[in-house]
């Protein structure tokens, strides 16, 4: 049975905790610390982190979200990463079984994409496309 289907991924998008982090940004609620600037996670990591087999307090997510935004990428976009995200290496965490809490990023992505397409899930025109969204990801399509 899979657990990450496009309706979970939905409601992900439509409440997870980084929707609720841009809620926040947008009332002026957040409260950032600052603690993700700088180059250490990607900006595919960053995503990733709503992906995780674990839950941050709302303050991570808020840094999240603010660095992000720091590097370029508007709510929409980011919205558009995060499904991406879900359906590679949300997919790899959990329908797989990974069982990953302590980081994912865009190597975990490309594994993801391997899957797969060797087990028939996405044709070779779908993984090269999908790939080319980690080295450019204003390429994935709006939701």
């Amino acid at each position: 049975m899979r657990a990450v289907t496009p309706e979970f991924i939905q409601g992900i998008i439509r409440d997870g905790p980084l929707t609720r982090a841009m809620a926040r940004a947008r009332d002026g609620t957040a409260r950032p610390e600052s603690k993700l600037r700088g180059e250490q996670f990607s900006s595919w990591a960053l995503v990733c982190e709503e992906a995780l087999d674990t839950e941050h307090d709302v303050k991570w997510y808020d840094d999240i979200i603010a660095e992000l935004t720091r590097r370029g990428f508007g709510y929409d976009q980011i919205d558009r990463m995060r499904n991406f995200v879900w359906q590679t290496a949300g997919w790899l965490n959990f329908d797989k079984m990974l069982w990953e809490w302590v980081s994912l990023d865009e190597q975990d992505i490309r594994v993801a994409l391997d899957f797969q397409l060797r087990d028939g899930l996405i044709t070779k025109p779908q993984y090269d496309e999908r790939l080319s969204f980690i080295d450019d990801p204003f390429r994935i399509p709006p939701l």
